[in-house]
């Protein structure tokens, strides 16, 4: 498990937060792998929790972990477990997969995931479904699987 903890604290805005354009990471795709390490860590977790994962617990897990690197703060709260745990799934695979890949270039991935699962995300699953379909469910670090 990650060193994230959680304490009672007011959320940060993550608008603010530095983001690559979309644009920027079609066709890269060392970018691309690290966007992909994410979205399907993702899957994997919602996987694990019988495909029930909101879109907007997805988008709070990316958010807390936009406080670790980006606001330098692990200690940010949620009532929900689902998130907890997500975020702390999430964070041990980036720790995992994505070691050695600069602090800065990790947000902006997150920054990016985060504007897209937004603007995806309409009532329901939309971006979960989305990534499930285009990016699939990390198996082991580099390896994914697409979902049927």
């Amino acid at each position: 498990m990650s060193d994230m903890q959680y304490k009672k604290k007011p959320k940060k805005n993550c608008n603010n937060v530095p983001a690559y354009l979309v644009s920027e990471i079609d066709g890269n795709d060392e970018l691309e792998s690290f966007g992909n390490v994410v979205e399907s860590a993702l899957c994997s977790y919602d996987i694990k929790n019988g495909r029930g994962i909101k879109d907007s617990e997805a988008i709070r897990i990316i958010e807390l972990l936009i406080d670790k690197y980006y606001f330098n703060d692990s200690q940010e709260t949620t009532d929900s477990q689902i998130v907890k745990d997500g975020a702390h799934y999430l964070d041990d695979v980036i720790n995992n997969d994505l070691r050695g890949v600069d602090n800065e270039v990790i947000v902006k991935i997150l920054g990016v995931i985060r504007f897209v699962a937004r603007r995806r995300t309409k009532i329901g699953p939309e971006y979960m479904h989305v990534i499930h379909q285009y990016v699939g469910q990390r198996v082991a670090p580099g390896i994914r699987a697409l979902s049927r």
